[in-house]
């Protein structure tokens, strides 16, 4: 028995056991279930999200077979990236604590550690999934229960719009969020909006993947449901990483982004045609949050788009928040090269709504590039052996890479959630079934 042989057999003895299998399918499950599990009191009102819960059975695993997972992640070029950002974000709290200690915020270290937890649990998870989706049974398991989670929410969802189903958070978070309706998700635009993305763009992968033999109805489905509620969010975050997405795709394999373009717009005009409810939905909220929004059409002319203009009406404030960032950085220049801790906003008292200036304040350029090597490694995998799922992973982490400009939705900030815990299962799922085929 060789050395790759006999690390798979001790990877299946740790994902073997029936608790172990049953907390894999549960953590998807909490990237859909937001909702507290219960409440503590620790630093205002506190939540404990099954995902929490979860979290404490998976680093129980990692301490417990160290070793082996340790030499598993070095293995896996973006678990391995990924791991040094964390080392490295890890170090950080030190910094973090010190600013804690010096302005008298210690219960900010505190947060900040609580939130590095949600970091490690959602790398670890993706882990262990990894692992566990070896096995072509254990993958279809994982994305029929995706599937069900998927269609299951954006029903709901549509649902609370139809006035069928209530807001299902309290009324803190009512105020905070305007009452936006997403059912289980955080109330955060941006959770509903990348989560139906995210959703789509693996949906959409698996679907185009033809070997996988995973239900079309049911991918067909999540596809065309998680795309509707994209429109519903009203998330422009989101409607943006649908465009680079699909601009991708159009370059990658035009020939079936065609074909594929062809198919929605048969579900479209069937729906109109059918005068559906949620096309009236998806209209009014289009126009509400982009089309009133821009105050010159002209912008959008064939000979030139005004993008500045357009970053001013859409942006949200974004554009100034962006400004006075960099110079609070520019003009505290000691802060850029290694950051001020993990989590530490307390010099400027929020986030930029960019990753790339948040990271630099937090964890400096070096964070950054340790993040930025981490994404880009995903364009470094061997994937052509399925080339649909390649084309799905690489638009979904361009994507990403241009709309992190305008948010930090690849994070662990309060109002995220779960939400890079979903995307880097998604990675996962996009990236395994290169094992399955033989060339």
């Amino acid at each position: 028995m060789d050395k790759q042989e006999l690390l798979n057999k001790r990877l299946n003895l740790i994902i073997g056991p029936l608790y172990v299998k049953v907390t894999m399918y549960l953590m998807v499950v909490s990237f859909f279930y937001n909702l507290p599990v219960t409440n503590y009191s620790l630093k205002g009102s506190n939540e404990i999200r099954l995902y929490d819960v979860l979290g404490i059975i998976i680093c129980y695993l990692y301490i417990k077979n160290f070793g082996v997972l340790n030499y598993y992640i070095k293995q896996k070029l973006n678990f391995k990236f990924l791991n040094h950002f964390l080392i490295w974000s890890a170090i950080t709290l030190i910094f973090t604590g010190l600013f804690s200690i010096f302005l008298n915020r210690p219960m900010w270290l505190l947060q900040s550690i609580l939130y590095y937890y949600h970091f490690f649990v959602f790398f670890l998870y993706a882990v262990l999934v990894s692992v566990f989706v070896m096995k072509y049974k254990n993958f279809k398991a994982i994305v029929y229960i995706l599937l069900i989670l998927i269609i299951g929410e954006s029903l709901l969802v549509i649902a609370q719009n139809s006035g069928i189903v209530p807001f299902l958070w309290n009324d803190r978070y009512k105020m905070s969020y305007l009452g936006f309706l997403s059912g289980t998700l955080g109330p955060n635009k941006i959770v509903l909006g990348m989560t139906m993305f995210i959703s789509f763009a693996v949906s959409l992968g698996i679907y185009l993947q033809k070997q996988l033999k995973i239900n079309k109805i049911l991918l067909l489905s999540a596809i065309t449901l998680s795309g509707t509620v994209l429109v519903i969010t009203g998330s422009r975050t989101s409607y943006l990483a649908l465009i680079v997405f699909a601009a991708y795709f159009l370059i990658a394999n035009t020939r079936k982004f065609i074909s594929v373009s062809v198919v929605f717009l048969i579900i479209v005009m069937t729906a109109i045609s059918l005068n559906l409810e949620v096309v009236e939905m998806a209209q009014k909220v289009f126009d509400d949050r982009i089309t009133n929004k821009i105050s010159d059409p002209t912008v959008l002319s064939e000979n030139s788009v005004d993008v500045d203009q357009l970053y001013e009406d859409l942006g949200s404030g974004r554009k100034e928040l962006a400004a006075s960032y960099t110079k609070y950085l520019i003009e505290r220049p000691y802060i850029i090269p290694l950051g001020i801790g993990f989590n530490n906003r307390l010099l400027i008292g929020f986030s930029a709504h960019n990753i790339y200036l948040s990271l630099i304040n937090e964890v400096g350029l070096l964070g950054l590039i340790l993040y930025l090597r981490w994404l880009a490694s995903y364009f470094l995998l061997n994937l052509n052996r399925t080339k649909y799922l390649k084309m799905a992973l690489h638009g979904l982490v361009l994507a990403m890479l241009v709309t992190l400009y305008f948010g930090e939705h690849l994070y662990v900030y309060r109002p995220l959630f779960g939400l890079l815990g979903f995307f880097l299962l998604a990675t996962v799922l996009l990236t395994a079934p290169r094992f399955y085929y033989k060339k």
